[in-house]
Parts: C-alpha cells; structure tokens; sequence
C-alpha cells in the first residue's frame, strides 16, 4: 500500500493549503477540485494517482458540507433520493473506464476541463428564479446521472457542472441546488472511491493529509455559504486556476 510516494515536505505543505481551500470553495460554490488536482499534478504524481488521491479527500470533505446542508434542511431529498443510486454507479463506470486511459490523454483533459469549468463558474453567478414545475424520475437521472460519470473519469468542477444541471433542468433555485449537490458529489466520490481502492491507486497519505484538510475548509466555508462570500472565492478562484493551468502547460512543455 503506497503513502507518499516521493513527495517532499514542502508539497505536504502545498497539499494542505490546496485542500483546506478546495473544500473550502468547493462547500460554497463547487469546483474545489479545479484548484486541489492542478495542485497533485504539479507535485510529479501520475494522473491516475491524482485522481485517486484526490476522489478519496473528497469524499470526506464533501460529507462534511453534506452534513452542514441537511442540518440547514436546504436538501432536496427527493432529488437526492432518485439520483444517488445512477450517480454512484455512473461514477464507478467513469473510474473504470480512465483506467484505460493513458496519462497524458488524462493530464490534457484535466487540463482543458478547467477553463470549460471557469466558464461554468462565472454563468452560475445569474440569478435563477425557482419554477414551480414538477420534475420527474427520468429528467433527475439526466440531469445528473452524466455528470457523476465525468466526476468519475475526471473530476475537476463536479459540483459546478452539478449545480448548474440542477438549476437549468429540474428548476430548483440556488441554495437548493448547491446543497442537494453534496449528497450527490458524495455519492460519486464512493463510487469513483471503490474502483481507484480495489485497483490499488490510492496514495493513503496524501489522501488522508487532503481529506483532514478538505474538511476544515468544508466546515468553514459551509458556514459562508448563505452569506454573500461567493463573488470573492470566485475571484481568488480564477488566479488559482490560471496560475495551475499556465503551470501544468509549462510542465507539459519542458517535459
């Protein structure tokens, strides 16, 4: 069972500040792994032990958030309730199948994920009214079913893509949206979770320094979520993104 691998102390340090803000974003507006996988991948860690690595911090940052959400009752479990099952086993399919996959097709796609999920990003800031609409089994699964596969063949902006899906297709209005994304985000972080386990890609250590440090950031960024703190996490979200992308580009160039 692999910990660290080579990583130096420096890069546990690195980890640590990546994962207290992507839970920390990710419990506000989505997209924590837009800043904690660029982060992985500079350190010299292969694609797939990115991907593991980071499935397994997740998934116990995103409890948290789920957590602070259910107790504020902004979840809706009937949406949750229809779509967990499709998620977590899209998921798994999506973990899978990047197995497959070589490590450079997987760094280019990670990385070109990132400016699609900016996009994302900035178009959730529109304000969206709630329709009183009645949504069903099938329009549920569509809206989030594909989603959890991407979350499980890549990951990065998940609980955006989520989010938004939520909004555009099943008319829930913000609050409501983000927060029935966490259970779900959860539920395909377990299915992603299994594959990487049982195929022995999952770097313990930093997994474990990511997730204690996810749920820090989780916990206290839950506690912003109602208060108005999106538009600035959006900002220092945008520099960390390019400063990652332009990073990892150069990485790619020198290599």
């Amino acid at each position: 069972m692999e910990l660290f691998a080579d990583i130096t102390l420096y890069w546990v340090i690195g980890f640590v500040i990546a994962g207290f803000l992507a839970g920390y974003i990710d419990s506000i507006a989505g997209g924590g792994g837009m800043v904690q996988v660029p982060v992985l991948l500079l350190s010299g860690l292969s694609p797939l032990h990115v991907l593991a690595s980071n499935k397994m911090a997740g998934l116990v940052g995103v409890l948290m958030a789920t957590i602070k959400y259910a107790l504020s009752k902004k979840i809706s479990w009937k949406v949750v309730s229809i779509a967990i099952i499709p998620c977590l086993l899209a998921s798994y399919i999506g973990s899978r199948l990047v197995m497959f996959v070589s490590d450079e097709i997987i760094t280019w796609a990670i990385i070109l994920a990132i400016p699609v999920a900016m996009i994302f990003l900035f178009k959730k800031s529109k304000k969206i009214v709630e329709e009183k609409t009645e949504v069903n089994n099938k329009n549920i699964i569509l809206a989030t079913a594909p989603i959890g596969f991407y979350d499980g063949l890549l990951g990065p902006g998940t609980g955006t893509y989520m989010t938004i899906s939520m909004k555009k297709f099943l008319h829930l209005d913000y609050l409501v949206s983000t927060a029935s994304t966490k259970p779900l985000n959860f539920a395909t972080n377990v299915g992603s979770a299994i594959a990487f386990v049982f195929a022995g890609k999952v770097l313990w250590g930093v997994a474990i320094v990511l997730g204690l440090a996810n749920i820090a950031g989780s916990y206290v960024g839950s506690h912003y979520a109602i208060k108005g703190g999106e538009e600035f996490i959006k900002k220092v979200l945008v520099f960390v993104l390019v400063f990652m992308l332009v990073g990892n580009i150069i990485k790619i160039v020198v290599s």
